[in-house]
C-alpha cells in the first residue's frame, strides 16, 4: 500500500518523548542526542562563517 491508499484506518498516532534516539531504544540516548544538537550547532557556526571543515581546523587547530 502506498501513501496515496492509506485511509485514516490504517494510521496510528504515537507521542513521541522529544528524543528520537530514546524513542527507538538507544541505550545512551542522552548523550545521543547532545551529540547530534552540538553537531548542529557547530554545522550552524560553519554555514554562517562559511567556513570549510578544513578551514575551521586550521583557525582552531582541531
Amino acid at each position: 500500500m502506498n501513501f496515496c491508499e492509506m485511509k485514516n484506518d490504517d494510521m496510528e498516532l504515537i507521542r513521541e518523548s522529544g528524543n528520537v534516539y530514546r524513542d527507538f531504544g538507544h541505550p545512551n540516548a542522552g548523550l545521543e542526542q547532545a551529540r547530534s544538537i552540538i553537531a548542529a550547532k557547530i554545522i550552524n557556526i560553519l554555514d554562517e562563517r562559511k567556513l570549510s571543515m578544513r578551514d575551521a581546523e586550521k583557525q582552531t587547530g582541531v
